[in-house]
Parts: C-alpha cells; sequence; structure tokens
C-alpha cells in the first residue's frame, strides 16, 4: 500500500476519480448470503468488485511525474480491456 500511495502521489493522481473512468477488468460476483432481502419485488444482496492493484501499480510506474489523472486513466484503459467490451464508459 505504501508503494501505491507514493506512486499516486508521484503521478499526481486521484484514485477515487479515476475509479469512475477506469475499465473494470473483471466482473463483478454476487454474493450468497443469508442476508439477502425481497421486498416488494425488489431483491437486495452484496455484490464483490475486484480492483485490479497490480495494474494500476504497473501503470503508474509507466507514467512520468504529475501526469495526473486523465493520463492514468487513458494509459491503464489501452492496456486493461473491460469485461463489458469495448463499448464501455465510450472507450
Amino acid at each position: 500500500m505504501d508503494d501505491l500511495e507514493s506512486q499516486l502521489k508521484r503521478v499526481g493522481v486521484d484514485l477515487r476519480a479515476a475509479m469512475h473512468g477506469m475499465h473494470q477488468v473483471y466482473p463483478p460476483e454476487r454474493l450468497a448470503s443469508e442476508d439477502d432481502i425481497i421486498d416488494e419485488g425488489y431483491a437486495t444482496y452484496m455484490t464483490s468488485i475486484t480492483i485490479d492493484l497490480a495494474g494500476i501499480i504497473e501503470t503508474l510506474y509507466q507514467l512520468p511525474d504529475g501526469a495526473g489523472t486523465a493520463a492514468f486513466v487513458t494509459a491503464y484503459n489501452r492496456t486493461h480491456p473491460d469485461w463489458r467490451g469495448p463499448q464501455s464508459y465510450g472507450n
């Protein structure tokens, strides 16, 4: 985590903002749980998402100091395809 934080700072990336535009490399998984709730035709359940920390750090290493969030998202998406296909997020 220290390496991730230092690379984010070096490149100037707001990871929270970046997550909105980054490809999702793995599909979310619905978790089976006794806590699932079905009420008035609506279902509530837990979903697990996978964050590609290795891919994020790998991309950060390749960027120059101060490149910024937009440059990071572009570089990450270029080498990490979205599981939903090329139409997602307009990328």
